[in-house]
């Protein structure tokens, strides 16, 4: 069922994966092709503490790079334009596909996504920092990276991200289409559509998402039936 949003929300829930996309891209290295040792199909259908003071005291834990940690929500100028072509002027944006399956977010610098009911996951595709005991069995995000791996764990599901209360506030900004789900209002990317934010870019298809940053050149694929990335 679609309907428009009512209110268009103000304050911006800004979770500790949106910081995580963005320090992501501070790490180097070469990623394996998402085609690479059978570990993906084509698109169809570490936990730390703060080293000890001066004092010789430990600091209090930091939150590692996916978990969430106590980030006060922002009240910021923020905007959306465009028809098909989606543009963002923010710090953040989410939405979900028309199928309801999967669900993204999206930063200036990088995007994550999750499909409902997960793809198996190729080990050596791990993303090289990640909370302990994240492993193969239990990832369930792709992420744009630089360096090694792409998948991660969160501990929120991603469509949580796509409410008009949270990141899809674009929605009503483009006059744009939502979905009722869960007693949730979620944006909605039509198939043929795409969202930019900064140097990154999502279209949605009906064979799946792919999200790409244009100024590091990484790009990932994710449907039901699989995943690729490179």
């Amino acid at each position: 069922m679609r309907s428009r949003p009512q209110v268009r929300a103000r304050a911006l829930a800004v979770l500790a994966l949106a910081g995580a996309l963005a320090l992501a891209g501070c790490s180097g290295g070469d990623e394996p092709s998402g085609e690479a040792d059978g570990g993906t199909s084509a698109v169809d259908g570490g936990g730390g503490t703060a080293a000890p003071d001066d004092g010789g005291q430990s600091a209090a834990p930091v939150a590692p790079p996916t978990e969430p940690a106590d980030i006060q929500p922002v009240d910021g100028e923020r905007s959306a334009s465009g028809d098909g072509s989606i543009t963002i002027d923010g710090d953040h944006a989410g939405f979900v596909l028309p199928s309801g399956n999967i669900a993204c977010s999206v930063t200036a610098e990088s995007a994550a996504c999750q499909v409902e009911g997960g793809v198996s996951v190729n080990p050596e595709h791990l993303a090289q920092e990640n909370l302990p005991g994240c492993d193969a069995s239990n990832a369930n995000a792709i992420r744009l990276i630089t360096g090694r791996g792409a998948w991660t764990c969160v501990a929120d599901p991603l469509v949580g991200q796509a409410t008009v209360a949270t990141g899809g506030w674009w929605v009503e900004d483009v006059g744009g289409t939502t979905m009722d789900q869960d007693g949730q209002t979620l944006a909605v990317l039509p198939y043929g559509s795409s969202l930019t934010l900064g140097s990154v870019t999502c279209s949605s298809a009906e064979s799946g998402v792919t999200c790409a940053n244009s100024a590091q050149g990484e790009q990932f694929q994710l449907s039901s039936g699989g995943y690729s990335y490179s």
